[in-house]
């Protein structure tokens, strides 16, 4: 009988439930230094997928210094803590990572503490080649800082997935870019798209951020992965990959197909050996010698389309694509115009091929009915009105998203066919 009640109380709307408590954090008091030592050791994590970079100016920086000496209140650090596969403690940083990363940069010396009425600057840590130049932090003021002692929140062994959604959470009145809310979207999906990042972009070896001019600040580089997979994981529909369409895609829970994940795997892998290889690499050099994000998803999204070509051909395409691209816009960013040029040039190059070449397509997502490479007339779709999207900080993620959660799949609204 209790068994039966709980589960109509379950599914009865008018008994409140709270779903899915997290076990409260531990309230743990860290010294400065502690902070500071941990950081070196590698026992923080300042950098989990989703954690944005450091953007705090300098003047910021030094006056979280100065609060800190004068005993202002700072906000908590946020942690999840772990084991590695060593049995070390690792907390990750959740929240605070710009208040860490302000400690540690005093503390070694990058930044000083700055005397609100002289103006004067104080070094913690001065370099033999700057003492002369420099003021030092007398023994007795290192001392008290080290000792202050910061406020930090700690969640034990959470899900990745409930990572991101703590880190969603606390952020929410923070100035988040929308590349950085994307990338904290708690998904299978999102994590899968973390992965690629991690192995194709950030790679010390044969990361496409260390060998190609491409802006991967601020989650853009997530982004811009996160739209090539979108747009590949539902075509045939032609559409802009703005942020909201995006979004919704990544955080859908339908499993995406091995075979999928496999074919975007070898077109990440493909343009990273291009893009690396002296004879192959003039179209990420030229026509100019900055990819612009739109141009890298287009650029990931034909390799896709077509991958049975040799990488001479896909060098060749890659370069024409944005010389075509570059003649056409003096600004070239994911805008309605500039994508729908993308997609027609695409096209053109499909349509040219030879039928070996043409992707015989099974779907992304699990369950899906299987489709083919389609002719030019039914394979193109375009949304007219589809708002630009440009990568402007100030852009409102969260309301985009919003007003996306009531609408259907791509190809379902807002598009038609074009003749």
């Amino acid at each position: 009988m209790v068994d039966d009640w709980d589960e109509a109380d379950d599914e009865n709307p008018f008994v409140m439930k709270i779903r899915d408590p997290l076990q409260p954090a531990d309230r743990e008091e860290l010294t400065t230094k502690e902070l500071h030592t941990l950081i070196h050791d590698g026992q923080i994590d300042l950098n989990p997928p989703y954690q944005r970079d450091v953007v705090w100016p300098e003047h910021k920086q030094i006056r979280l210094i100065d609060s800190i000496f004068r005993n202002f209140y700072v906000p908590p650090i946020v942690f999840t803590v772990s084991k590695d596969d060593d049995g070390e403690v690792i907390r990750i940083c959740v929240d605070g990572k710009q208040r860490l990363t302000s400690i540690q940069k005093f503390i070694d010396g990058q930044i000083p503490y700055r005397d609100s009425v002289t103006g004067k600057s104080f070094w913690y840590t001065i370099p033999e080649s700057l003492r002369a130049s420099r003021l030092e932090v007398p023994i007795h003021y290192k001392r008290l800082f080290e000792a202050k002692r910061i406020i930090c929140a700690e969640y034990h062994n959470l899900a990745p997935t409930t990572e991101r959604e703590i880190f969603q959470r606390v952020q929410l009145g923070m100035a988040l870019t929308v590349a950085e809310k994307m990338q904290a979207i708690s998904s299978p999906r999102a994590t899968w798209i973390s992965g690629l990042q991690e192995k194709w972009v950030l790679s010390d070896s044969h990361g496409l951020a260390n060998i190609m001019d491409w802006d991967t600040k601020r989650g853009r580089d997530y982004q811009n992965l996160a739209q090539f997979v979108y747009l590949c994981g539902t075509w045939p529909n032609q559409t802009v990959p703005t942020a909201q369409k995006t979004g919704i895609w990544l955080d859908d829970r339908a499993p995406l197909r091995e075979q999928f994940k496999q074919k975007v795997e070898q077109v990440l892998a493909n343009m990273s050996y291009i893009a690396r290889h002296p004879l192959l690499n003039k179209g990420f050099k030229k026509p100019h010698p900055r990819v612009a994000p739109v141009e890298f998803v287009f650029i990931g999204v034909m390799l896709f389309l077509m991958p049975n070509i040799s990488h001479d051909q896909r060098s060749q395409n890659i370069y024409n694509l944005r010389k075509n691209l570059r003649s056409k816009f003096t600004d070239v960013r994911n805008n309605t115009q500039v994508v729908k040029a993308s997609w027609q040039f695409i096209d053109k190059l499909m349509d040219e091929a030879d039928d070996e070449v043409h992707i015989i397509e099974s779907p992304s997502v699990v369950g899906s009915r299987p489709r083919r490479s389609l002719t030019r007339k039914k394979r193109r779709y375009y949304a007219d009105n589809d708002d630009d999207e440009d990568y402007d900080d100030s852009g409102d993620y969260n309301a985009k998203y919003a007003q996306g959660s009531t609408r259907g799949h791509d190809g379902q609204n807002g598009h038609r066919r074009r003749k």
